[in-house]
């Protein structure tokens, strides 16, 4: 029986006897509740905060769970289970408390019959019955969901610990892959400079191979003028043999003969002069064809050395993608167990919410 119907039959009852019923005292229900607390106002305590933030939740009518309270309280979650479950065992009293029947007015069972008055204790009874079945089913509840508060909170902290723990290798994790990048990146630049300085080298040495072509054909050009020079002497010994064989002829031919010796002299003095300065530019031009022949040996050892490096830096750069390969693998594992930790914290605190 509500408050209305008792209302109404006092009244009816007053009206009836002429006496005067005082007026009922409004139940808990019927008062008005007490202000929110503001905003600003934060209490001093952890239970007041809990306290606080579960009746906000409750006024605003969202859920008020283990997560909601500790992020609008900002505590832990071990506080917040704690006197969350306080909160709810006082709001479950404040409810039985004001879902209690007053006990019946004495102006009625003076004036009523019998009957009203079985009826009346019969709606008690039912109502008190049907109150203690829901009390008990709603205690079961509160049992219930504290005990999956509890294990959602445990698992939380689980949760949180297991992030911290895992958080120290996944920044070695990315430490070690940042290192091996830069590893990387220098492999990557030397194999460059070793390109650079083999298309260099090989460069010069295709410079010095056009050298030695060109000191080639100086050579053979100089061996050709050295041979015109000895068949020029051997022309002069012929011409100084005729000469010899004329002495004897006339004056006009000794003349002529003497005027010829004087020009074979001064030819085979030219000759004389063309093979000096002929064998000095062979020397020389022997001398340039060692000189080169050393440099293109030192480059070609060059070359080969520049080759090697670039072998290596190839190998360590394919040691180093290996490297990062694998970083990366540990990593994705990494990630993938926290976010199934993660998944599963929220699955339960769903599970503890539903």
């Amino acid at each position: 029986m509500d408050s209305t119907t008792t209302a109404t039959m006092s009244a009816t009852t007053a009206g009836t006897t002429g006496t005067t019923v005082p007026a009922r005292e409004p139940d808990a229900e019927e008062r008005p509740s007490d202000p929110a607390p503001q905003p600003g106002a934060m209490p001093a305590s952890a239970r007041d905060r809990v306290y606080a933030a579960a009746d906000a939740l409750a006024a605003e009518d969202a859920a008020v769970t283990v997560t909601t309270v500790r992020e609008r309280a900002g505590c832990s979650n071990a506080v917040a289970t704690t006197f969350l479950r306080r909160w709810r065992a006082d709001r479950a009293a404040a409810e039985a408390e004001a879902a209690q029947l007053p006990a019946l007015p004495r102006g009625v069972g003076l004036l009523v019959e019998r009957g009203v008055t079985a009826l009346w204790a019969e709606a008690v009874r039912a109502a008190r019955a049907e109150h203690t079945a829901e009390r008990a089913a709603a205690r079961e509840q509160l049992d219930a969901a504290r005990e999956d508060a509890a294990r959602v909170a445990a698992l939380l902290d689980g949760a949180e610990t297991d992030y911290a723990a895992l958080r120290p290798h996944l920044d070695a994790a990315r430490e070690e892959a940042a290192t091996l990048a830069d590893r990387l990146e220098a492999a990557t630049t030397a194999r460059d400079d070793a390109r650079a300085e083999a298309a260099h080298a090989v460069g010069q040495a295709a410079t010095l191979d056009g050298e030695l072509t060109q000191v080639r054909t100086e050579l053979a050009d100089l061996r050709d003028r050295l041979a015109e020079a000895e068949r020029g002497r051997t022309e002069q010994a012929e011409a100084r043999a005729q000469a010899h064989g004329a002495v004897e002829g006339t004056r006009e031919a000794l003349a002529e003969a003497r005027a010829t010796l004087e020009r074979s002299r001064a030819a085979s003095l030219r000759a004389q002069e063309d093979r000096a300065e002929a064998d000095a530019e062979r020397a020389a031009a022997q001398r340039a064809v060692a000189r080169l022949e050393g440099e293109t040996t030192a480059l070609r050892q060059e070359l080969q050395a520049a080759r090697e490096q670039a072998g290596l830096a190839e190998r360590e750069r394919a040691t180093a993608e290996a490297a990062r390969a694998q970083a990366e693998g540990e990593v994705a594992g990494l990630r993938q167990a926290l976010e199934a930790r993660r998944s599963e914290a929220r699955d339960t605190d769903a599970r503890g919410r539903d």
